[in-house]
């Protein structure tokens, strides 16, 4: 099972999946199989990816800036995931992991690699539910009309670690009509591409245990944590009051082992982010 990130033209991401990569083949060797997905066409990107000998691949969104709300576009990269049944060079892959590019593949999950859900496979976020004020959105697809009823309140899975069926997506044409459903309810959305998913796909999403998708702040995350998912604070975020209940447990710890993937130079670069 091929091993997905996506990213943008943010050098701060590009950074995060580079050393994500290098944690994940300490585990897993050279050639674990990766690809990262490129909604841009900035050079320096490009080559920053190809120096890392992470296979690139190239790919126009649907959900481009012009269709996204403005305040989203700082994490743009984040809806790439969306639409990973429609990527050329993963035309061939049944099963897909998808991981944000702020992971540090901390130990083995050949579990979860393994794992062939209906749909797709997601932890449960670990936050108190979603509250929203909308009850149901409507889109169009094909001239007919679908209401998605919401629950209230939500209990989000989070989207930083999803097993995508890309082969149940693009069966009848799953993806475009759940596409469909993005381009028209994006500015009702309240967190970013993990809404959408959430709200349309509901209950047919299976439940992940915690282990692969486990924020550093969690008591647990050192002794069980399998995917370590920067969820909030970021490496680099040691100063800011916004994290500072978050920056707590094995955050520090987990901090050093990601800065020792780094370069000098690229540790110089990070540190000048703080």
């Amino acid at each position: 099972m091929k091993i997905v990130f996506c990213i943008d033209d943010n050098p701060r991401y590009l950074m995060l999946a580079r050393v994500a990569v290098r944690s994940l083949r300490r585990l897993y060797g050279e050639d674990v199989p990766v690809l990262c997905v490129y909604g841009g066409a900035k050079p320096e990107v490009i080559e920053a990816v190809e120096a890392e000998r992470i296979p690139l691949a190239l790919y126009t969104p649907v959900l481009n800036h012009s269709m996204v709300p403005a305040a989203f576009h700082r994490a743009i990269g984040a809806f790439l995931k969306l639409e990973l049944a429609l990527v050329p060079e993963l035309a061939d892959e049944e099963y897909v992991l998808y991981c944000d590019s702020d992971m540090y593949f901390h130990a083995r999950f050949d579990e979860l690699l393994a794992m062939q859900p209906a749909y797709m496979a997601m932890a449960r976020e670990a936050s108190s539910p979603f509250w929203h004020e909308i009850q149901q959105m409507k889109y169009v697809w094909r001239e007919k009309e679908y209401t998605v009823p919401l629950p209230f309140p939500i209990w989000t899975y989070s989207s930083g670690v999803v097993n995508f069926n890309l082969g149940r997506l693009r069966k009848h044409d799953h993806i475009h009509n759940f596409l469909a459903f993005c381009l028209q309810n994006v500015h009702h959305i309240g967190n970013l591409d993990q809404s959408l998913l959430n709200y349309f796909f509901g209950k047919r999403i299976t439940k992940l245990p915690p282990v692969y998708n486990c924020p550093p702040y969690r008591s647990e995350s050192r002794d069980t944590g399998c995917l370590i998912h920067f969820h909030g604070p970021k490496p680099w975020d040691i100063k800011p009051a916004l994290w500072k209940e978050l920056r707590i447990n094995h955050y520090s710890w987990f901090r050093d082992r990601w800065f020792a993937l780094l370069t000098p130079q690229e540790a110089e670069l990070v540190h000048s982010w703080e």
